[in-house]
């Protein structure tokens, strides 16, 4: 009887596990997609019946996990799930290790750091140190920076190997390690960024400046883009030291 008592927790906790995996799975199929999922394209690509991903999808739904698309059918993220991510973000490890280089970048040049790291669309920023005395740049976390004006976000789409590249990024790189722009025609505003990787090589995170066009033109003063690589640098050997994208072109 002992025996067929375990037997049966076995199963149950088997078949708890399964439900956890098939869970993730979905979760995972949403996050690749661009637009709302519908059920038969979940149970296609995760090889199931409509049956036990609606299952699956209705739990989900009830635990805030996922919604459902509010045009149209399908399902996307919860918000209970985006709170998570969001807060899985901001106290991540490269955030907190960050934030004295930001710190110090700032008080060494004068204008806005931030952090930022791959983002649909773009670059998320996640940790920022704001000028207050120079209007117009106050950057905040959430804010999404995006192409073609954002060095951020180039470098994420650059290192990520999208196509097509973003035009300069690679010449900005193999001269100077790092990647910036000026908008004089948009908001006035520039931007410097290098990048950060992950041990694994892939890009984790851009640290970089927020300042005015003009100072970035026709080229910018060496000792700013020092600061930046010095920052990056030091961020680097914290976080996972010696790791480099295969994509890194050579200083020249």
């Amino acid at each position: 009887m002992s025996e067929e008592l375990d037997d049966r927790a076995d199963d149950a906790s088997s078949a708890r596990v399964k439900s956890v995996e098939v869970a993730v799975q979905i979760l995972d199929s949403l996050t690749e997609a661009s637009a709302p999922v519908r059920v038969s394209d979940l149970a296609r690509r995760l090889g199931m019946t409509k049956a036990r991903v609606s299952r699956h999808l209705q739990t989900l739904t009830q635990l805030g996990l996922v919604d459902r698309a509010r045009e149209g059918e399908g399902y996307v993220f919860g918000r209970k799930l985006l709170k998570f991510g969001r807060a899985a973000v901001y106290r991540s490890n490269i955030v907190q290790l960050a934030q004295p280089y930001l710190q110090d970048l700032f008080a060494g040049t004068g204008h806005t750091a931030l952090l930022a790291i791959p983002s649909r669309g773009g670059a998320m920023v996640v940790a920022s140190v704001n000028n207050q005395f120079e209007p117009g740049i106050m950057i905040h976390p959430g804010m999404l920076l995006t192409l073609p004006t954002s060095p951020a976000a180039r470098l994420i789409y650059y290192f990520e190997g999208k196509k097509p590249k973003p035009v300069r990024v690679e010449g900005n790189l193999r001269r100077h390690g790092l990647d910036y722009e000026a908008n004089p025609h948009g908001t006035g505003l520039g931007g410097i960024a290098a990048p950060v990787f992950e041990p694994d090589g892939l890009i984790a995170c851009s640290i970089g400046l927020i300042l005015s066009s003009s100072l970035l033109m026709p080229e910018p003063e060496e000792a700013l883009l020092d600061q930046v690589r010095h920052a990056a640098l030091q961020l680097q050997n914290d976080y996972a030291e010696g790791a480099v994208s295969p994509l890194m072109p050579a200083v020249e």
